[in-house]
C-alpha cells in the first residue's frame, strides 16, 4: 500500500481480512498500529514496487508525489501485479500506465480516480480488458452524505460562534 493513514488502514484490515494478503506499505513515516495490529511491514518504495502483488494508492497528492507512479515505477513491478490508484488521479501518469500494461509490464489497473479527471471519453483504458475503472464516488451512500452535511453544519455553527472549528482538514494551517 501506498499511503497508510485512515483510508489506507481500513483497506488493509480488508484485505487482511477477506484475502489473508500480508500487508506491506510506505508511507511518510511507519504506522505502528498497522504493524502491531495487522502485522504489517513498512518498507522502502523501491521494495514496495518489487514485492507487490496488488499495490493500492492511498496517498495525499503533493509535490513529491505527483507522477510518482511513472514508467520507471511501472517497470519495478512484477509482471503479474494489479495497481489501482483510489486517492488521486494525479499519483500515476496515465499514458505510462497505458504502455505498462499493454506491454504486459503489469498486468492489470483498478481506477477510481484518472488523470486527468474527468475522463476523456476516447481513453483508450476505457476498452481494456484488464482495466476497472469507476467513478470516485466511494462516499456517495446515505450514510457518508449524511454524516458530511452534519460535520460542515457543525463547522458552520462553530464558526458563527467565533468556536474553534471541530473539523478541520487542514490543521497546520489553521488559526482561530
Amino acid at each position: 500500500m501506498f499511503g497508510l493513514g485512515n483510508i489506507g488502514y481500513e483497506m488493509a484490515i480488508k484485505c487482511k481480512a477477506a484475502f489473508g494478503m500480508n500487508i506491506i506499505y510506505h508511507n511518510r513515516k511507519p504506522n505502528a498500529k498497522a504493524e502491531q495490529e495487522l502485522d504489517a511491514t513498512y518498507v522502502s518504495f523501491e521494495e514496495l514496487l518489487t514485492q507487490s502483488d496488488v499495490l493500492t494508492l492511498h496517498a495525499n497528492l503533493s509535490d513529491t508525489t505527483k507522477g510518482i507512479f511513472n514508467k520507471q515505477a511501472f517497470s519495478k513491478m512484477k509482471s503479474n501485479a494489479i495497481f489501482i490508484n483510489t486517492g488521486r488521479g494525479g499519483l500515476h501518469n496515465e499514458t505510462d500506465l497505458k504502455e505498462a500494461l499493454d506491454a504486459g509490464t503489469i498486468w492489470g489497473a483498478g481506477l477510481d480516480v484518472t488523470n486527468p479527471e474527468p475522463m476523456d471519453k476516447d481513453n483508450p483504458l476505457l476498452t481494456m480488458p484488464n482495466v476497472c475503472i469507476l467513478p470516485h464516488i466511494g462516499s456517495a451512500t446515505q450514510e457518508a452524505r449524511n454524516g458530511m452535511a452534519v460535520m460542515a453544519a457543525k463547522n458552520v455553527i462553530a464558526g458563527l460562534k467565533n468556536e474553534p472549528l471541530p473539523t478541520i482538514v487542514n490543521p497546520d494551517v489553521y488559526h482561530q
